[in-house]
């Protein structure tokens, strides 16, 4: 599975072949729901208990509406591809040409596209990006969707990995280093700089106007101050982080691609590497209200006690 969260007190877990399953255990047990498509669905979000999306291969937005027990279809590549089509048409002159050209060359390709994450502020605004700089929002959840992919200050159209809101302000991270961030609340986004050289994966809020950016070869930076600047954190390892969270307790939580937990009990600036056993590529982390973790990974999702976490840390409970 690639992505797990929760809708209320149920689990949600996606993954390859559209397959989508739910637990209402705290992931002790799971059963599998239809799914109306067949595609790789890369992750799931939850903007109340009941109203959820995920996204995935092809373009392909899923609407939930019982809190994850069945899925419609909202948006696919082929509809992306002529929403951004019509976006491009109806640009002014000086910004049309180098639009119209990226459009019409989604609409050749067809819909082979990924969504790769998204973002719902509610359950009626949010906004899905994905590769070559595809990014769609809507404001009736999910009933209708338009290109916003020119509002990014992405002239390369790199693939764009992860949105995090903050403070009022969103940010967008992806390839080659990309850091986007907006301040008047979608309506434009600017590129920052960043000592990023690698791709950047995710981001996790660590405080008020702090946030960390992690990615490739486990490379992870911090911003105390709404992305205006950036320092490079020592990193313990060279293997790709691939998700985050920060705990309740505030502590900060690194998943990697070669099953390895990084826990930092001070907001970001160190981190304990703790390898999970057996547990292969991990994708996604997120916290139960009882204090357990539950990581989706390549062999399906795993469930990690808080006694657990504490023993291997040496931390007293």
């Amino acid at each position: 599975m690639l992505s797990v969260t929760q809708a209320g007190e149920r689990l949600v877990a996606v993954g390859e072949r559209g397959f989508i399953l739910i637990s209402e255990d705290h992931g002790v047990s799971w059963q599998q729901v239809d799914s109306p498509v067949s595609v790789t669905l890369t992750r799931v979000r939850f903007a109340t208990a009941f109203d959820g999306w995920a996204v995935g291969h092809a373009g392909v937005v899923l609407h939930s509406r019982d809190g994850g027990f069945t899925w419609t279809r909202q948006l696919d590549g082929v509809a992306a591809a002529q929403l951004a089509l019509a976006a491009a048409q109806a640009a002014p002159a000086e910004h049309a040409e180098g639009q119209l050209a990226e459009a019409q060359r989604l609409v050749e390709d067809g819909p082979d596209k990924p969504f790769l994450n998204l973002h719902f502020f509610d359950a009626q605004r949010g906004i899905v990006v994905g590769a070559y700089g595809l990014a769609f929002a809507t404001e009736d959840g999910g009933t209708s969707w338009k290109s916003i992919s020119a509002r990014l200050d992405n002239p390369s159209a790199l693939h764009l990995y992860d949105i995090l809101e903050l403070e009022g302000a969103l940010f967008i991270a992806g390839e080659q280093g990309l850091m986007l961030r907006s301040t008047d609340g979608g309506v434009s986004f600017q590129a920052l700089e960043t000592p990023a050289g690698g791709t950047l994966f995710g981001m996790v809020a660590t405080g008020p106007n702090s946030l960390i950016a992690f990615g490739l070869r486990g490379k992870a930076y911090r911003s105390d101050d709404l992305g205006a600047t950036w320092q490079a954190l020592p990193n313990r390892q060279s293997t790709t982080i691939t998700a985050g969270t920060r705990l309740s307790s505030g502590e900060l939580v690194l998943v990697d691609e070669t099953g390895s937990l990084q826990l930092s009990r001070d907001g970001g600036r160190s981190f304990q590497v703790l390898p999970i056993p057996e547990s292969g590529f991990l994708s996604s982390v997120s916290e139960l209200p009882d204090g357990q973790l539950v990581v989706s990974s390549n062999r399906g999702v795993i469930r990690i006690a808080q006694e657990d976490l504490n023993r291997s840390t040496g931390r007293e409970q």
